[in-house]
């Protein structure tokens, strides 16, 4: 009994250090992420300040670089109490019967200017007629799955959304795939994706207005739906984003 006591000490000791070092980790992140665009506004902000006291008109360009990085830091607030909502079940779901082809296209008619403007073509296939979930947090899924796509696809790539009824090993499930012909995501990488601020390019991601935790919310969205989301990818081939919910009709 001395031996089994000991060794649930040692794995609440292994839990509690893994979540203190997740705990640093992101405030890390959280502090590095603010820091960036904090830094610039603050700079831009007294090079006018100084232009003006100096007889000088205002830059417009150092103006927009003001506003985009407002942007950026709303964004990502807005995402920090999103992920926080969800991931602590403070923000209740209200699930309902959804007719998949309104709801994508809904989700889908907000990503059209960005679509636009890369030559994207966004293209839709629903099998099956209907879901039973969250209405708001399903169009959040598609939103981030499809922009993520677009933003990190070569101008003039393919976004395919299509909805399936299939049998996996778990039962019957309605899957979500995101499908795009881009550049691929390397295997190993794969499994960090949905890791908060994990981005493969740093540089690239911060530069398209990422916040680095939509694939996070994704996650979070799926697991409050008792449902999954992972990833396949080849290199040179293209990624698909599979979201698995469970087979469920209204009460």
């Amino acid at each position: 009994m001395g031996n089994l006591g000991g060794t649930d000490n040692i794995d609440v000791i292994a839990a509690l250090k893994k979540a203190e070092k997740m705990r640093i980790e992101f405030v890390a992140n959280v502090s590095h992420e603010l820091r960036t665009p904090l830094t610039s506004i603050k700079g831009y902000a007294e090079t006018l300040l100084q232009d003006m006291e100096e007889g000088r008109g205002a830059d417009p360009d150092f103006l927009k670089i003001i506003l985009k990085n407002s942007n950026r830091l709303l964004a990502l607030i807005n995402d920090l109490l999103d992920l926080s909502a969800i991931e602590s079940g403070a923000d209740e779901l209200h699930p309902a019967t959804l007719d998949l082809h309104e709801i994508t296209q809904h989700a889908l008619h907000a990503l059209q200017l960005n679509a636009e403007n890369k030559h994207s073509t966004i293209l839709t296939e629903v099998h099956t007629p209907n879901v039973y979930a969250d209405p708001k947090r399903v169009e959040q899924v598609i939103t981030n799955l499809v922009d993520n796509a677009i933003k990190y696809c070569p101008t003039g790539s393919t976004v395919m959304v299509k909805w399936t009824l299939e049998r996996d090993d778990f039962g019957e499930a309605v899957f979500l795939r995101v499908i795009d012909n881009g550049p691929g995501i390397a295997e190993k990488y794969l499994d960090r994706l949905f890791e908060r601020f994990y981005r493969l390019d740093k540089g690239r991601s911060r530069e398209s207005g990422g916040t680095g935790l939509g694939l996070s919310i994704v996650k979070h969205v799926m697991q409050r739906h008792d449902g999954s989301v992972t990833a396949e990818s080849t290199l040179g081939a293209g990624t698909t984003f599979i979201c698995r919910f469970p087979l469920r009709t209204a009460p």
